[in-house]
Order: C-alpha cells, then sequence, then structure tokens
C-alpha cells in the first residue's frame, strides 16, 4: 500500500501504530524527494495543538507552526521578524534569564508564562521548552499551550469560594479572614477599627408579594449602594439573606460612625425600580468599636449584632453603637 493509498484507509482500520509505520517508511523510503518529507512534516507540525517554536540563545525565531501565528497574532512574514524574545509577555520577562539558563544546564524547562500578542494583549500559557544541540550551537524548541480557559474557570472557582453569588459581596468565609487580619492590624497599630452589622426590615414580605426574582434585584442593588458609600478599605459581606456587615479598619474617629450611618440609611430608603415594582426598603444598623484589650473577632460581631437587634425595639433609633450596658446577650 502506497502513501496515497493509506491516507484514504478508513480511521476504525487505521490505529496510531500502522499511522506511525506509514509515516515513518514514509520519511525515510527513497522513494520520496527531501522537499516532499519536509512539506509532510511540515503538515504534521502544523497540525500539533498549541504553539510551536524554535529559537537560538538571544532568542531569535528560527522556525514556527501555524498554532504560533494564532496565539500571538501575527503573520508568518511577521513571526521571522519579531524582537527578541518579543512573544514573551512583559510580566513574564523579570524570570526569563532564569529559565533560559536552567534550561542550558538541564535540557528542559516547563512553567507557566504569560505570551504577549500583537495587539498586545496577554495570554496565560503553559510552555514547555527542551534544548536542542546543533552543530551551531544550542537552540530552544518550545511547545506553547494557552490556558485561558483554565485560568478563566480557576479565577471563577475562586471567586465563589469567597464571594457571595448573588451580589458579589465577600461571604462569610473571606469576611472572617479579613476580620482576623483587620484585628492584628488594628492591634499593631492601635488604630481604630469598626464594624457594622446590618439588617433589612421586613424584607421577607417583599419576596412574598412581588417574588424572589424582584428580592434578588433588590439584594443587588442595595449591595452597590452599600459599596458605593464605604470607603475603599472597607469590606462589606453578605453574611446570608438580608443580613450584611461591613468592616471598617483605621477609622479616623468614632465620629465616623455617625456619618456613616446616616449616609447608608439614606441610600437604602431610595426606592428601587424593579420591571413594574418600586420597592422602599428601611434596615437597621448596629455600630461596635474594637476593644484591644477585652476583643476577639467574635466578640466583636455579638456586640455589632446586639446593637442591631437592640434599634430593632426602637424604630425612632434606625442605628445604635454598642455600649457596656447591652452586655453580650440578645434579652
Amino acid at each position: 500500500m502506497g502513501y496515497a493509498d493509506s491516507m484514504n484507509t478508513p480511521h476504525d482500520d487505521f490505529d496510531s501504530k500502522q499511522s506511525r509505520r506509514i509515516l515513518n517508511s514514509f520519511l525515510v523510503s527513497d522513494d520520496v524527494s527531501p522537499a516532499q518529507q519536509l512539506a509532510l512534516l511540515r503538515l504534521v507540525v502544523d497540525a500539533v495543538p498549541g504553539a510551536i517554536l524554535v529559537h537560538d540563545v538571544e532568542g531569535q525565531v528560527l522556525f514556527f507552526n501555524e498554532g504560533a501565528c494564532e496565539l500571538l497574532g501575527y503573520s508568518s512574514e511577521e513571526m521571522l521578524g519579531l524582537p527578541r524574545f518579543g512573544w514573551i509577555g512583559p510580566e513574564s520577562m523579570a524570570g526569563a534569564a532564569a529559565r533560559l539558563e536552567r534550561l542550558l544546564r538541564e535540557g528542559r524547562a516547563d512553567f507557566i508564562s504569560t505570551a504577549l500578542r500583537k495587539d498586545g494583549r496577554t495570554t496565560p500559557t503553559d510552555v514547555l521548552t527542551r534544548r536542542l544541540d546543533t552543530a551551531e550551537g544550542p537552540l530552544v524548541v518550545s511547545v506553547i499551550r494557552d490556558v485561558s480557559e483554565r485560568v478563566k474557570a480557576q479565577q471563577e472557582l475562586e471567586f465563589l469560594a469567597y464571594h457571595d453569588s448573588l451580589t458579589g459581596l465577600s461571604n462569610r468565609v473571606f469576611f472572617e479572614e479579613r476580620l482576623r487580619l483587620a484585628i492584628a492590624d488594628a492591634r499593631r497599630h492601635k488604630d481604630i477599627l469598626g464594624l457594622a452589622y446590618l439588617d433589612l426590615d421586613r424584607f421577607k414580605p417583599v419576596n412574598d408579594r412581588y417574588g424572589h426574582d424582584v428580592g434578588d434585584s433588590v439584594l443587588i442593588t442595595l449591595s452597590s449602594r452599600l459599596v458605593a458609600i464605604v470607603r475603599e478599605q472597607d469590606i462589606v459581606a453578605r453574611l446570608g439573606g438580608d443580613e450584611f456587615v461591613i468592616l471598617l479598619p483605621r477609622m479616623a474617629s468614632t465620629a465616623e460612625f455617625q456619618v456613616l450611618g446616616q449616609r447608608l440609611l439614606d441610600a437604602i430608603r431610595q426606592p428601587i425600580d424593579v420591571g413594574t415594582a418600586s420597592v422602599s426598603i428601611t434596615a437597621t444598623i448596629g455600630f461596635a468599636l474594637f476593644d484591644h484589650a477585652l476583643d476577639d473577632a467574635r466578640s466583636l460581631v455579638v456586640k455589632a449584632d446586639v446593637a442591631m437587634y437592640r434599634a430593632k425595639r426602637d424604630p425612632a433609633r434606625p442605628w445604635l453603637e454598642w455600649d457596656a450596658g447591652m452586655g453580650l446577650s440578645f434579652g
């Protein structure tokens, strides 16, 4: 069976071992010209998923496949005119010299990098490099694979692990981690650390009357309003349902509580239009200051929660700051 015949062999009868035997016999056959052999090798290299680059130790591209053109966005003519190491993203250049040194010493180096496209965008990549020894000196063979989808999926999983899936706010896990860090920072620098515990008033009737889709839209809108009011270093987290906490590190003074409390309440009271519905809602807020001598993470949260609970019982005072007279119980 000749080469042309072998290419027409049904797929079911054409296993990988047979394909390798046919390919190898074709490449070493005396009946096949070097030009034909090179043409086949070119087809094979271009069929390989991902980018293949061969370059010298100075970073000058000598050979590439179609995958490299697709990854980097250059034409074949432009590829050979790339600046030295011009395909490496700027954030990955810092370690390029060390990676090349390891490759030349050990013969291989595999790593995560970024590829720099013609349009200036960068793409996360997995890179496998091998040293190719030639009479003219060592060359570098790089197989580069775009891992954008994998990185995106990983980032989404990490985001979901620390954020509320509905509102995008920090979740309880992230809040508790940041609270521990904020307490350590406050103790170290003797700063004022505050915590606000916020609960929406009569939110359940909103869901009952308008449905959960409208209720979700209300929560999303209110979350955006809270984030817009607080400082960049503050953490707004949704603990679940209609309960939120706001971590307030490095406050300038306790007077900030009063200003912030009123601004939060005013923003929440603004009507929210969802479709044909216009929803108005209020909230109750409890504030607590971190006591450097007595508090830990749990007691600070309890204080803010107790203050919020006390404020619930007095509609004339929709926000309260915790004091020692309130204790640490909800009675």
